[in-house]
């Protein structure tokens, strides 16, 4: 009996083979731990690469920021033990009215700067992008800024701003016009080390737009010149809405960058003056600190442009999600 129903339950398996039946499952070989030791060995080969930079971070990132937020809270001046004084130093910094006027300062880099350098770098990229006669040329002088450091560009333009033999004031002269000395004159001083920011900042602006440009399908541009569209109404109907999240971003980076860059343009161009006309809040926290010696003081400074630049970037943050709820 027992072979005979052996074999009968043989042969039902045989013929579900057969007929393509359900089969018995197999068990599944067990990966758990052994993608668990895969997952672990990644990640362990991951924090060793990543070991490195981080410290090097900590270091020279985190720990000094750290340490300016504590000294703002002290008085100390390189040789005496620092003095607790709580919040004396933005005290005084906030009713000095020297860094008052670095402030307006800092805020006319802004003004001057940060709108020219966004349209002019999103003309010049939307012109790369094209295939107009005369674009090479364009695409390797964009890029010689960012092969030039600040200091060496900074003694470069300040051979052009000379009265007498710079470029400037011979082409002005060339149509009967007598050219100022750029960076003795207090009226012309900061816009001229404005215009020189610019030109340093240009290629970085050029590059972010020229991502953005890379994403919009040639088939829309194509419909549109079928469409009879002329180039003013692509740009401003097709291109502008397509590079208006990218535009925020560089807005961003181009404020941030203004508050920083007139440090060390103004330090080797003018000194910051005439009569700290291009005084900027960078350098003035530079002067406060290392030349007065008061790296209390200079560390309130410090603390109060981080706060400037999280508020700035924030109201950018918050104009990028208003126009994507918007959206």
């Amino acid at each position: 009996m027992r072979t005979k129903s052996a074999e009968a339950t043989t042969g039902r398996e045989g013929r579900a083979a057969d007929t393509g039946g359900p089969r018995p499952r197999s068990e599944a070989p067990r990966r758990g731990p052994a993608r668990r030791r895969f997952v672990s060995r990644d990640g362990t080969a991951a924090a060793v690469m990543i070991a490195p930079n981080a410290i090097m971070y900590m270091l020279f990132v985190i720990v000094p920021a750290l340490a300016g937020v504590a000294l703002s809270f002290y008085e100390w001046n390189l040789f005496d033990d620092p003095v607790f004084v709580g919040l004396d130093n933005y005290r005084e910094v906030l009713t000095d009215d020297d860094a008052w006027a670095a402030m307006v300062n800092t805020i006319e880099f802004m003004v001057l700067g940060v709108l020219p350098t966004v349209l002019v770098g999103f003309v010049l990229a939307v012109l790369v992008n094209t295939r107009m006669r005369g674009v090479g040329t364009v695409r390797v002088l964009y890029f010689v800024p960012l092969v030039v450091s600040t200091a060496v560009a900074s003694v470069l333009w300040s051979w052009l701003y000379q009265p007498q033999s710079g470029i400037f004031n011979y082409l002005l002269g060339l149509v009967g016009i007598d050219g100022p000395a750029w960076l003795a004159n207090t009226s012309w001083a900061l816009p001229a080390l404005t215009l020189m920011i610019i030109w340093m900042s240009l290629p970085l602006v050029i590059i972010l737009y020229l991502a953005a440009l890379q994403r919009i399908p040639d088939e829309i541009m194509e419909a549109a010149k079928i469409d009879g569209a002329g180039v003013w109404r692509r740009v401003w109907q097709i291109i502008w809405p397509n590079v208006s999240a990218m535009t925020l971003l560089v807005l961003a980076l181009q404020v941030l960058n203004f508050l920083s860059a007139p440090f060390e343009t103004a330090l080797i161009m003018t000194q910051g003056g005439p009569i700290d006309s291009t005084t900027a809040l960078s350098l003035y926290i530079y002067r406060v600190a290392f030349e007065q010696g008061e790296i209390g003081a200079g560390s309130a400074l410090s603390m109060i442009q981080f706060l400037l630049i999280v508020l700035l970037a924030g109201g950018l943050r918050l104009i990028h999600r208003v126009r994507v709820r918007r959206a």
